[in-house]
């Protein structure tokens, strides 16, 4: 493969595209693939015109007609898909009167930016030989010893990433019981699941955010969302 084009780095892809129904809207999806691409994974300057702009790791610059071009979306289309990504809180935007500054919310925990994959291009990795992160990764979980009450909280969990810190919020928690915590998930699963047509709701917190907000706590409405009729008493 030519060097340049290995050097221009990796995005990840999450599974979750499929689980939102997005891989069935091929326009939304080629959209985000491409915001995905251009969004910078460092912080730097770039010149637009004559202004130098300062882009953080996930923002990238967009002007309709350019995102069209790039994608093979009309201008229309890609301002309805970025409707749909701002909407669901997958993007958010800073609109000029000759650009937008487009940011790609939770970069930093989707993409992993601690792993510096896009720096690690010009380190051959073969199945035999694993990445340096790949050996520090082992070599966290063989220093974490997890308990069965975390396993159980993490295997009910639908958002299962950052295992190890997950589990130092866990024990530097004042929590509940583990029969709390998993009751909860389960309420809030039922409130997504449930939801009516064109009701937003948020994507799950990482693990670690959701135990050190006491997001068990939170309180969702679930009669409002189910198929079962009240009982009217009285």
């Amino acid at each position: 493969m030519d060097s340049d084009l290995m050097h221009r780095g990796y995005v990840l892809l999450w599974r979750k595209i499929e689980d939102s129904g997005w891989i069935r809207n091929h326009k939304l999806c080629s959209f985000w693939l491409w915001c995905l691409i251009k969004a910078s994974y460092k912080h730097r300057k770039v010149l637009f015109g004559r202004q130098e702009i300062d882009l953080e790791p996930g923002q990238f610059i967009m002007g309709r007609k350019s995102a069209g071009e790039a994608t093979g979306l009309t201008e229309q289309e890609v301002r309805s898909a970025t409707a749909t990504l701002v909407g669901s809180r997958n993007l958010t935007i800073k609109s000029t009167n000759k650009f937008s500054i487009v940011s790609i919310v939770n970069w930093d925990i989707y993409q992993n930016t601690d792993s510096e994959i896009n720096q690690q291009i010009n380190q051959p990795a073969t199945n035999k030989q694993p990445t340096n992160n790949h050996k520090q990764e082992l070599k966290k979980e063989k220093n974490n010893t997890y308990t069965e009450e975390f396993l159980n909280f993490w295997d009910a969990y639908p958002n299962r990433i950052g295992k190890a810190p997950a589990f130092k919020s866990w024990n530097n928690n004042g929590r509940p019981s583990l029969e709390v915590i998993l009751s909860a998930i389960k309420t809030q699963k039922t409130w997504r699941a449930n939801k009516k047509p064109g009701e937003f709701r948020p994507e799950w917190k990482n693990p670690s955010t959701w135990l050190n907000q006491k997001s068990w706590e939170d309180e969702v409405e679930i009669e409002k969302y189910t198929s079962e009729k009240p009982i009217i008493t009285g």
